[in-house]
């Protein structure tokens, strides 16, 4: 898949499936400011994925995908870029332990889309074996948004 060509979007769309599903967190790491919450709106899309597991990382925030070999499903957003810096900046919030790799998104409207998501490339011994609930939302996002105060992402 190229990214450059798919999709409607001038690069490739992205599935997430863990802190970027909080609107304020997608806004600071693509526009570079978390007040443009309800500008990212447009750029998302809920939609599942099968074949993985999305599990909580030891002492973090944050989860995990991995690919399973049977028919669990994970939720979450596809985000379709605006241009590909907005893609950079996500690969660069989701750093070196995470593989940007293809995959279809069952859409909510029952189409499938062709899309990357980011797939757990760290230590295995680091993830437990709950899987993780999207809450950050509701008890840390404060804390989130704090701790990248005053932080641009390059792309």
């Amino acid at each position: 898949m190229d990214p450059t060509t798919a999709s409607d979007s001038p690069v490739a769309p992205i599935f997430v499936y863990g802190t970027l599903m909080a609107a304020p967190l997608l806004a600071w790491a693509i526009k570079g400011d978390s007040s443009k919450a309800g500008d990212v709106l447009s750029q998302r899309k809920p939609g599942t994925i099968t074949g993985s597991k999305r599990r909580r990382v030891h002492r973090r925030d944050y989860p995990a995908l991995i690919r399973s070999n049977d028919t669990r499903t994970v939720d979450g957003y596809v985000i379709f870029p605006t241009s590909p810096s907005e893609w950079k900046k996500l690969d660069n919030y989701e750093g070196s332990s995470y593989e940007r790799t293809p995959v279809v998104v069952d859409m909510a409207d029952g189409s499938k889309l062709d899309a990357y998501t980011y797939v757990w490339k760290g230590e295995a011994e680091t993830l437990a074996d709950e899987d993780w609930v999207f809450a950050i939302e509701t008890e840390r996002l404060d804390a989130w948004l704090k701790r990248f105060g005053g932080m641009v992402l390059a792309g």
